[in-house]
């Protein structure tokens, strides 16, 4: 039953129901920020792969300009992407502190919202049988 049938009004939620839901809702909302780092990092961790390719296409005479500039655009969008992330808690940007992009960081810089532990938290809830 959603609704009381004589006053036409919901029933009040319990505060565990409230919590759960925004623990979801919160989690749901972590969920781009955590990918846009792994995008940027991946990035990063291609790089030797990039600078082989280059190697072997200079050493084979031909031209790097068009590769180096779809590689250096990715990289930028996975970077811009990663810095106009905002804090669903503080609505700061998420990994952007000052004006130095923090790729280290699992929390938010200025009030230090993890999403790992939201993360740990629902491995734990799907652990549980």
């Amino acid at each position: 039953m959603d609704r009381d049938p004589q006053s036409g009004k919901k029933p009040p939620q319990s505060n565990a129901s409230k919590v759960t839901e925004s623990k979801e809702v919160l989690a749901s909302l972590l969920r781009p920020i955590a990918r846009s780092r792994t995008r940027l990092l991946v990035c990063f961790l291609t790089l030797p792969v990039y600078m082989i390719a280059v190697w072997i296409l200079l050493n084979n005479q031909r031209s790097v300009d068009s590769f180096m500039f779809i590689y250096m655009g990715v990289w930028s969008a996975f970077a811009i992407d990663m810095a106009r992330r905002r804090c669903p808690q503080c609505g700061e940007q998420f990994f952007v502190k000052y004006i130095l992009l923090n790729l280290r960081t699992h929390r938010c810089v200025h009030c230090s919202l993890s999403y790992d532990t939201l993360r740990s938290e629902e491995d734990e809830d799907k652990m549980k049988f």
